[in-house]
């Protein structure tokens, strides 16, 4: 994106974003991405394409920052403050109150698209990106030898694997199944790690 969403944007620029943003979630509310033109984005958010490609290097970064709009700001700052062994419970809680809260524009947007198509890949690829940024910010040092890194990728990889399988495949859980079937992956024992001894 050219834009950088950390800094001050101004108003017109908040209301560009919105219109491009909302053009494409209405049209993927009607037919899939593949069949979505940037000229057809143009049309909708009453914008022309120079301005279009001010903000954006094409429709699939457009589609990016769609996401990135519709999950607002989950703070992974807020899991440093909680008890190591509850941040894996915690993020997975902010991701599927993300996923639920947006339940059914994500329901119209996901059936015109194929589950092997861009629009899921695009999906999966925030949501796995999200993942790794919580898990990274919150990973217990003092409890594991192996780089940070990998074991926030691993933690990262997990969530997303439980929440592809309930949220974008329709495998419906409650969230104390999503919470065992993550715990069960990572080898954790009722949310706490075998190897602790905990």
């Amino acid at each position: 994106m050219k834009k950088d969403l950390n800094a001050k944007l101004s108003r017109g620029a908040l209301r560009t974003l919105d219109a491009f943003s909302g053009a494409m979630m209405d049209l993927l509310r009607t037919k899939p991405l593949t069949s979505i033109s940037v000229n057809e984005l143009c049309e909708r958010s009453s914008y022309p394409r120079a301005t279009f490609y001010n903000y954006f290097d094409d429709r699939d970064d457009l589609l990016r920052y769609c996401w990135t709009a519709l999950s607002g700001q989950t703070q992974a700052a807020d899991l440093t403050t909680a008890e190591p062994q509850r941040r894996v419970d915690l993020a997975l809680d902010m991701l599927s109150d993300l996923l639920e809260s947006k339940a059914d524009e994500l329901r119209d947007v996901l059936k015109h698209n194929p589950a092997d198509g861009p629009l899921f890949a695009s999906l999966r690829s925030f949501i796995a990106d999200r993942s790794r940024e919580l898990m990274r910010t919150c990973v217990d040092r003092e409890r594991h030898s192996l780089p940070l890194d990998l074991v926030a990728d691993h933690y990262a990889n997990t969530l997303m694997l439980v929440l592809d399988w309930a949220y974008l495949r329709g495998h419906a859980l409650t969230r104390p199944e999503l919470h065992d079937y993550v715990h069960a992956l990572l080898g954790d024992r009722n949310g706490e790690d075998e190897s602790s001894g905990r």
